[in-house]
């Protein structure tokens, strides 16, 4: 069942309803350390975008993808040598899915090289229409626009769908009712956005590419 250009946002809401019964979320973690904040901030999130999706009747199933797992793939595929199944089965499921969490630790004001040489890996056509949460962790506070002002610009270029709320934590911030709130808030927006079947909405038209 298609989309069509007349419909009404009641009309796209029900035929979502009925053609999206099972959810595919894929979570990117690029945290390092053992046991890793980034990766705690990102299962968090998708287990609440779980719960919320699964009591309005969807049957979810959640993928975490540890890029410290594959950092030597990554590596490789970073200066065009040929990298192995793992890295290429992690691609898929990030371009596979119906919602993304991705989470990065910050360095110097930015993601880490980790996450943006992954990205530089996938194919910039894969997360079109993707609703996705942003999420980040670093040492203070000092680092809170980095998931908008740093992370939300690289998802635009994909053409992905991120969320109006954002993450950033720090060490502190973990189990208190202000991240948990935050956390809720985004997982509910990532719920909506896959709900609403975003992702699998045809463009009206081509769109061309075009080297800036």
């Amino acid at each position: 069942m298609g989309f069509e250009e007349t419909d009404d946002i009641v009309t796209l809401a029900a035929k979502a309803e009925t053609e999206m019964v099972q959810c595919h979320l894929t979570v990117v973690n690029a945290g390092i350390s053992e046991p890793s904040s980034t990766r705690r901030l990102a299962q968090e999130v998708s287990e609440k975008a779980r719960a919320y999706l699964e009591v309005r009747g969807k049957e979810v199933t959640v993928e975490m993808i540890t890029l410290r797992d594959l950092a030597d793939d990554i590596a490789k595929g970073s200066v065009g040598d040929k990298y192995g199944e793992r890295l290429d089965s992690a691609i898929a499921a990030v371009g596979a899915a119906d919602g993304l969490v991705v989470a990065s630790p910050i360095y110097k004001a930015s993601y880490s090289g980790l996450f943006k040489a992954f990205w530089d890996l996938v194919p910039r056509d894969a997360i079109i229409n993707m609703p996705v949460v942003l999420a980040a962790t670093g040492g203070s506070n000092r680092h809170a626009l980095v998931p908008d002002v740093v992370m939300r610009g690289l998802f635009a270029f994909f053409r992905a769908v991120p969320t109006a709320t954002s993450l950033m934590a720090t060490k502190e911030d973990f189990g208190t009712p202000e991240l948990e709130k935050r956390e809720r808030r985004a997982a509910g927006e990532l719920g909506a956005l896959m709900l609403s079947n975003v992702r699998h909405q045809p463009l009206n038209e081509p769109v061309d590419h075009v080297n800036w």
